[in-house]
């Protein structure tokens, strides 16, 4: 066996999806139809990879992720003639922008996700032209990382579990070379970063009680940046009659409606779930 194989094994051990119980909340279809080019998708993955994240981190998002659209919803065709050789796709295919330890900046289909428990981040304000710029950013940067990494690979074996908690991301960033800052969500920070779009940016009051925004350049981007961001709205998706985990109990309400809304005003909000999607 010569090193690219067993490189691989390494790669192929940390990234492989370990069984695990993951209670579906939304039906993936109506996700899918809830998100927007330019959105955020956070992953509570399942992988020894994304458990080291998650160790880093101490949140319960290993990887941030971001969506591109349709390919129509691409505006130039140069961009559109450029996917294609990245990844066969379909008019409908929804893509996103994904990184890997053996192939780094991908391109991929979001049916990839369909089994993974998600998180939508929707950045605040963002128009058209700006989501076309981000976009187009996030696409020069594929392939970015493919190169072979055995220090990325030690890295995310080491024991994150058994440091203190306060010293966890700043070893991590500071061991972190290229290919680990594309998996955890670098590309994505970038990218918003190169529409001056500031994802956990710094406040500072300056004389005379004048606010001034700074743009931090953080040299590594954590999902957990992403979902802590005052300027990304986390996008709440319907679970109505998603009753396909036995291990939920259910039991009829027979409290207030007051406080909730009335039978009516659920149907209703439901009503108006379907004519968005």
């Amino acid at each position: 066996m010569d090193l690219n194989s067993i490189y691989q094994w390494c790669c192929d051990f940390l990234q492989h999806d370990r069984p695990g119980s993951v209670i579906r909340l939304s039906d993936f279809d109506r996700l899918s139809r809830t998100l927007q080019p330019g959105d955020v998708i956070l992953i509570d993955g399942r992988s020894r990879l994304d458990e080291a994240l998650k160790n880093v981190t101490s949140s319960r998002w290993s990887r941030a992720i971001l969506y591109l659209g349709q390919p129509h919803d691409i505006a130039d065709p140069a961009l559109r003639r450029q996917l294609d050789g990245y990844l066969a796709c379909g008019p409908d295919t929804r893509l996103i922008l994904d990184a890997r330890l053996d192939s780094g900046i991908t391109l991929q289909s979001l049916s990839l996700l369909e089994h993974e428990h998600l998180r939508i981040c929707r950045p605040r304000s963002l128009n058209n032209e700006e989501r076309q710029a981000l976009i187009r950013h996030a696409i020069s940067r594929l392939g970015v990382g493919a190169q072979r990494s055995w220090f990325a690979v030690m890295t995310l074996l080491l024991p994150w579990s058994l440091l203190p908690r306060r010293w966890r991301c700043s070893a991590f960033a500071a061991l972190a070379g290229s290919l680990l800052r594309q998996i955890t969500g670098t590309p994505v920070g970038e990218a918003f970063g190169f529409v001056q779009f500031p994802v956990m940016p710094l406040v500072k009051q300056e004389h005379g009680g004048v606010s001034q925004l700074y743009s931090r350049q953080p040299g590594i981007y954590f999902a957990s940046d992403f979902d802590h961001s005052p300027y990304l709205d986390i996008i709440k998706y319907p679970f109505i009659d998603q009753l396909d985990n036995r291990r939920i109990r259910l039991q009829p309400w027979t409290g207030q409606q007051n406080d909730l809304g009335t039978v009516t005003e659920i149907k209703s909000q439901e009503k108006a779930v379907r004519l968005v999607e």
